[in-house]
């Protein structure tokens, strides 16, 4: 998701718009705000969101798999490699924090990594190396599988959502719009107010 800016500026207060008046445009303005922000704010849909365990962190899902198994959590990272097979598609991810909107940070700290099945057919030209990732998914167990001459240990999941992210671009785009308020006789005031937008 990126983040714009709506900029506008105040003339001085003109006949038939009282204080009251502005105020209550301001109140709107900031409800549409509020309401898109909500929008935008999972990256799963409501009905997948309740069943999420919030109380489970990475760390201790990648110490015991097993403890947490049948336990729905939201996770994501970055895609290592996505491999088919006959009975659908699994997905390698590097794990990353998520920040407020289920996105994965663009970070280098890691703990660990995780795997992901889905019965469905994955492209891995569409779910490639690098590529961001958040997974609703239900914990099945793990999976023992070969890093390097390394035997390690990937907490497995069962997809039930799966959000792939577009990259996002190098310089987010800045578009001003005219939004009056009437504050004082003469004086101008600059005003911002944050529109989250999909990308």
């Amino acid at each position: 998701m990126s983040l714009k800016w709506i900029q506008g500026s105040a003339p001085g207060r003109k006949a038939g718009m009282s204080r009251p008046a502005s105020r209550s445009i301001t109140s709107i303005l900031l409800c549409v705000s509020a309401i898109l922000t909500a929008g935008c704010s999972s990256p799963v849909s409501k009905s997948v969101r309740g069943e999420i365990d919030p109380g489970v962190s990475f760390e201790q899902l990648r110490a015991r798999p097993e403890s947490y198994e049948g336990k729905t959590l939201l996770l994501g990272g970055e895609i290592l490699r996505t491999i088919n097979r006959q009975e659908g598609t699994t997905i390698e991810v590097l794990q990353k924090r998520l920040d407020r909107w289920g996105r994965p940070r663009d970070e280098d700290d890691t703990k660990g990594r995780f795997l992901v099945f889905t019965e469905r057919f994955l492209d891995p030209a569409v779910y490639s190396h690098g590529r961001r990732i958040t997974v609703a998914g239900k914990v099945t167990g793990s999976q023992v599988e070969k890093i390097g001459e390394v035997d390690y240990v990937y907490p497995l999941l069962h997809e039930r959502e799966i959000r792939l992210w577009q990259d996002r671009p190098s310089s987010v785009p800045y578009y001003p719009y005219p939004v009056w308020y009437y504050w004082g006789p003469s004086s101008l005031v600059p005003v911002y107010f944050p529109v989250f937008i999909p990308v």
